[in-house]
Formats: C-alpha cells, structure tokens, sequence
C-alpha cells in the first residue's frame, strides 16, 4: 500500500503548482480532495471517488486513475479505476502513452499529456 501511496502522492505533486485564478484554485482544491478519497483505506470511498472523477471527466484525473488501476491493493477498485479510465479515454490515448512502460515512467507520460487544469 505504501508504494500505491507514494505514486498517487507524486502525481498530486506533480499538478499542484499547474493552476492559476480562483475557478482553477476551486478546482484545484477539489481535486486535492479526490485524491484524497483515492487514498482512503475505504474501498467503498475510493470507489466514489472513482466514480466521480470519472462522471466529471477531467483530463487531469487519468494519472492518479491510472495509478489506482495498477497499483491499488484491492481488485475491484481496480477494476472500477480502469472502468474509468476506459470511460475517460476517447481518443484511446492512454495505452499508446503508456505501453511497456513502468507504472512510475508511464504516470510521468500521462501528467506530461493530461496534468493541466486548462485542460476541461
């Protein structure tokens, strides 16, 4: 769990300083609290948080979505963060960003791509 938590630690940290003007600090907190939900030792409360960064479908939230569906410890929020992801990705962009990639390098591509909060 302590490896799941430090990946979603560094996306979090990685997209912290990318916004600018109150809507996007508004955002910016929200999506703090969401990862937040990702963390929880709750499956049910991370499956909400899934859920919902999946129905707001927000570039931003595919690397910690990414990283919650190869990492997590419990296969069915697995499998709800990957639902997401395929829910998210229209343009099938996330296996081409991430293929044979480690999860650590293939996060890194993803926030490279997605981690913009001008991106919704």
């Amino acid at each position: 769990m302590s490896e799941f938590l430090s990946q979603l630690q560094m996306v979090e940290d990685a997209v912290k300083n990318a916004t600018k003007g109150l809507f996007a600090k508004f955002d910016s907190f929200t999506f703090k609290m969401l990862i937040g939900w990702l963390k929880s030792n709750d499956p049910e409360a991370v499956m909400v948080s899934i859920d919902q960064l999946a129905n707001e479908k927000r570039q931003i939230s595919i690397p910690p979505l990414y990283v919650v569906s190869k990492a997590h410890p419990i296969d069915r929020v697995r499998a709800r963060a990957q639902a997401a992801l395929t829910k998210m990705d229209e343009d099938n962009e996330i296996e081409q960003l991430t293929s044979g990639k480690e999860v650590k390098d293939a996060v890194v591509a993803l926030v490279e791509r997605f981690g913009n909060f001008k991106q919704m």
